[in-house]
């Protein structure tokens, strides 16, 4: 079941661009709202917004905590009343940083800031109005229909993976902020169930992309990619709550 509204961070390029144009083609969402750090350098975004009523841009920084608190207002202006069915954390960073580099804290610092601190502050700060869509759907089960929270994760997030000597040796960094991200996520379904509170929570590794952060040698596009997550958003259920998977749902090990 796909939601009828749903905001994704890190619009402005990339897979966050791509999840938006894949998006538009779903009908039975009624509101999508794009956000971007800086919407009027977003000139793809922009032009996107012309043809499509249901597109919305929105100015949010994830590391920024007055931009999140003013982004909630906007975006209940645009819900209304029904609340947000899913928020989708797609706004990452990825800088090169190796063990057996120049230790280097504001690069570090910078990757967790974004990476895991945004994404579960965006969580959170948005999860009222998650909940108020979660209260006035029917029944119990949980899905994107009802309330979610999508991570756009990473497989070097695993840790299986990780200890068998996978990915290569500059991405250190990153591949802790991802593996922090997960670990909030699976904290949140805790939490949630002790609170009784209907979202689902789950991480989507998308894949590497062809981006300015996956590089030109990725092993797909980004409609590749963006196209299949969506797909599978429309099947999201119950047992993918807390679990990490691919872009076709197929689960990845912690």
């Amino acid at each position: 079941m796909f939601p009828k509204s749903v905001l994704i961070t890190g619009s402005n390029r990339g897979i966050g661009l791509g999840l938006v144009k894949e998006l538009l083609k779903i009908s039975e969402i009624e509101t999508i709202i794009a956000g971007a750090r800086n919407p009027e350098a977003a000139k793809d975004l922009q032009s996107l917004s012309k043809d499509n009523s249901r597109l919305h841009i929105l100015q949010i920084d994830v590391t920024d905590d007055n931009s999140l608190k003013n982004s909630v207002k906007k975006v209940e202006d645009f819900v209304g009343a029904r609340g947000l069915n899913m928020l989708i954390n797609n706004g990452g960073v990825l800088d090169a940083y190796r063990a057996d580099g120049s230790p280097n804290k504001d690069i570090v610092m910078r990757t967790f800031e974004v990476n895991a601190c945004g994404a579960l502050l965006a969580s959170q700060y948005f999860l009222p109005l998650l909940q108020k869509a979660s209260v006035d759907s029917p029944g119990s089960d949980l899905s994107p229909g009802r309330a979610c929270i999508l991570n756009i994760g990473s497989d070097c997030s695993s840790q299986e993976l990780n200890v068998n000597g996978f990915n290569d040796k500059i991405h250190l960094a990153y591949k802790m902020s991802k593996a922090a991200m997960l670990s909030f996520a699976r904290s949140l379904v805790a939490d949630f169930q002790n609170l009784d509170i209907k979202v689902l929570v789950t991480t989507i590794h998308p894949g590497w992309v062809i981006t300015d952060m996956g590089g030109p040698d990725a092993d797909i596009t980004v409609e590749e990619s963006t196209s299949a997550i969506v797909k599978s958003i429309g099947k999201l259920n119950e047992s993918h709550n807390g679990g990490l998977f691919d872009r076709h749902l197929k689960e990845i090990p912690f």
